[in-house]
Formats: C-alpha cells, structure tokens, sequence
C-alpha cells in the first residue's frame, strides 16, 4: 500500500520541477533591458555629521555625460568615503556592471562597498543586457574659497563732471540713471550696465528744479518723483522727458510698488484734510484709494525704500522702509516692513542690532536676503537679515567695505540680474557730495 504521504511528497516535488523548467524557459527567451543610464544618485557618509549629503541634488546630464551638484557643498567639508545609491530605469533590473574610475586612472568593478568620493572622477554603468554601456564624469563640488566674501572693486572715482549737490541713482530698462543737482538745474547721465559703464548726458524736459531727487522710484515702465514745492506727481517713460501727473490728492511720498497688488500699483502717503493717509494709486495714477492712516513715525522723506518678493518664500513679499524723516520732522531708527492685507496697509518694525543708527541707510535685496548698509564712527557697516526683515544682524567680516571706501550717508545701491552690487556716491563725514562709483559680488556668484 502506498503512503498518501509519499503521493502528497511526489506531487510537490513534479510541481517544483514545472516551475523550474518553466523558469529556465522564461529565462532563456528574456529581453533584458538595454538602458544604461543613470537616473538617480545618492551619497551618504557616517562622518557628515551635519546630514548635508543626503540633501545634495545631482544634476544628470545624459547628454554630455556628466555627473554633478550645482549647489556646491560648504566651504570646508571633506569626507573620505561615502556609500552610493545608484537607481536605473528599471525597479527590477539593475545595472549588470558598474564601473568607477578614480584619479590617478584606478579602475575597478563597484559592488556595494563605500567608494574614497574625493577622488572619484567616472562612472560607467552596463545595462542589464550585458552589453550597452554608459560612461558619465562624475564632480562633487565644494566651494573652495568662502561663497559669502563679498569682494569690491572701485570702478569710477569721479563719473559725474559737475558740481553736485544732491543725487539718487535708479537701474531703469537695463540702464543706470544718475539724477543730480547742480546748482539751480537739475541734470542726468546715463550708462548701460557693464563691468565699466560709460557715460552719456541726458537731455532733460518738463522736470522743475524743485523735484525732491530722494523721491525718484520706477514702476515697470515708468519713473516717478514728486515735486517739494507743489506736492505734484512727475512721470517720465524715458527718463529724459517728464510731465506733471494729476492727481486728486496731494502726495506726500512715493513709497514704490506694493508687492500681493496688481502690477503696477503704488503705495503713497496722501494729505486728506488735516490727516495723512496711505494711499494705493493705479500706475497711471488716475485713482488712487484710500487707505488707513500713517503711523505718526512714519518717514514722508529721505528714507531708504525697497521692494521684497522672495525666490524661496511666498509669503515674504513686503515693501520695507528704513531711515527718514516723518511728516511731522521726527527722525525714523526703525526699520518698517508694509504689507496690504484686505485693503489695509498693515505694519511692523524690525529688530536690529542695539545702537544702529539709520540716518542716510541704504536698503537693498541681494542673494535673496533684505540688506542695509548703514554708517556709524564713521565706517559703513552691513547688516542683513535671514529671515526676511524680522530680526537682523550684522554681516562679518567677509563681507566688510574696502579700507579705501569712503564712508557716507545717502549712497544709491543698487542690484543687477548678474548678482551685482553698485554702490554710487553718496554724502561723505564732510558733508561733501561722493561721485564714486563701486561694484560688489559674493564669491559663490563667480562660480559656474
């Protein structure tokens, strides 16, 4: 009699068999993939004590072959070994061979054992089929100097030929624009943005001679500045050629344009009886609403004034405000930040270092930060804030002016596209009028 056991033991074991033919024949008639390329690739090291590794974004050129971060790491990181991830087209199949070449021309098969990355320079990987194969250059940055030196050069000592008694300098349609009193005339000069800006004369019509140069603000493709004498708003599309703009209120300061609005619309202080208000004008100014009442504090004149729209926040779009004086001659330490919320100017002011003194500062938005430079015992410090105006701090000494920048008040900074700082003029410790002109760039902008 024959055990039922062992018919239970014979049947598995003639199933086992099937299923290995079966497998043996799926196996021989398979395509394998033909794709060698590398989609993904992460590092990891025990010795990044920072977890800054994980966080690395390689970009794969599949064209050109090349393997690299953008983003380079700190200054100073080093880590001798680190372990690789490697991911293919296909969840299923890996690569059949890797390949790592490392300086000095060592070339070995890689399996899964941590790789010295300083000196990895190749890596070809196979498809699963054996045959086709891929080969990328491989470049782990680092910066290898301090990204945050900001370094100076003096471009032009003297680039205005006039006597000057005021001046602002505003960037406008890819060009510098450099307004300047002398004398009872008010004249221009312009230039187009190089590494040494040459000069022309602007011929100017229908601006008066009483126009407050510190109120001159662009607005897409407009100028604006107001008039000290009458309150009356001038507007130029050229830069050369301006006319009185009517409004039905009169203005008591060009603030700029408001971030969260619709392009174009301006923020002002207005005069409504024996109150001064915020006012939100159209670019064109032929309306201009209402808003709710100006703090008492708040600067009408003189003041630094800089628009914020961050890259990397949303939310972070202000007009900020530094510097001035108010409408009833009180001198402004604070620096303000102004948002529109629901048809209402809503305000705070920022924490800054204790004995900061804000008479002439200059406001500017560089390496997506709000930065200010200020005077005090006599040298222009920076100070700039990390989380866009609440608290700031002063810069280091990596980011300190030249020994032989004069210190001044009222100087026109301006940013470019390029990552540039323009640095123009200004009020020396003397009271005398600067016609300088300096260029600034931090260190990691200089990096392809």
């Amino acid at each position: 009699m024959i055990s039922k056991y062992f018919l239970r033991a014979s049947l598995l074991i003639t199933n086992l068999l099937l299923f290995s033919s079966c497998f043996r024949s799926s196996d021989d008639n398979m395509d394998y993939p033909v794709d060698p390329q590398i989609y993904a690739i992460s590092i990891s090291s025990k010795a990044d004590t920072a977890s800054l590794l994980p966080d690395v974004a390689f970009t794969i050129d599949q064209v050109n072959g090349k393997l690299f971060n953008r983003e380079p790491l700190p200054y100073g990181f080093h880590v001798d070994s680190v372990m690789l991830t490697l991911s293919s087209s296909n969840s299923y199949f890996l690569f059949s061979k890797v390949e790592l070449t490392l300086e000095a021309d060592c070339t070995y098969i890689w399996l899964s054992d941590s790789i010295p990355i300083p000196r990895l320079s190749k890596i070809k990987t196979t498809a699963p089929d054996g045959i086709t194969s891929k080969e990328y250059d491989f470049k782990l940055n680092i910066y290898q100097e301090d990204p945050y030196i900001l370094t100076w050069k003096k471009i032009s000592g003297d680039y205005l030929n006039y006597p000057v008694e005021s001046q602002p300098t505003i960037l406008y349609k890819n060009r510098f624009y450099t307004y300047y009193r002398s004398g009872d005339e008010i004249k221009a000069v312009s230039a187009a943005i190089s590494d040494k800006p040459v000069w022309d004369s602007v011929i100017l019509s229908g601006i008066p001679h009483t126009l407050r140069l510190s109120s001159v603000i662009t607005s897409g493709d407009l100028i604006y500045a107001l008039d000290a004498a009458t309150g009356n708003v001038y507007c130029s599309s050229d830069g050369s050629s301006w006319a009185a703009v009517k409004t039905d209120y009169e203005v008591a300061a060009l603030y700029g344009e408001l971030p969260f609005a619709t392009k174009g619309t301006i923020l002002l202080a207005v005069t409504d009886g024996e109150k001064i208000k915020f006012g939100r004008a159209n670019n064109n100014f032929s309306e201009i609403v209402l808003m709710n009442d100006l703090p008492v504090n708040m600067p009408t004149q003189n003041f630094s004034a800089m628009k914020v729209e961050s890259a990397t926040s949303y939310a972070s779009k202000f007009l900020f405000l530094a510097g001035g004086d108010s409408a009833h001659d009180l001198f402004n330490n604070n620096i303000w930040m102004l948002q529109e919320d629901e048809g209402v100017i809503k305000y705070i002011t920022s924490k800054m270092p204790r004995e900061t003194v804000l008479i002439g500062s200059s406001l500017f938005f560089y390496d997506d930060k709000p930065y200010l430079m200020t005077m005090s015992a006599g040298e222009n410090r920076l100070i700039y804030s990390e989380n866009f105006g609440a608290d700031w701090i002063k810069a280091g000494e990596n980011q300190s002016l030249p020994d032989d920048f004069a210190a001044r008040k009222h100087a026109s900074v301006v940013t470019d596209a390029n990552n540039n700082i323009w640095i123009f003029g200004g009020i020396s410790s003397s009271n005398g009028q600067l016609v300088d002109l300096w260029k600034g760039r931090l260190n990691k902008f200089g990096i392809d």
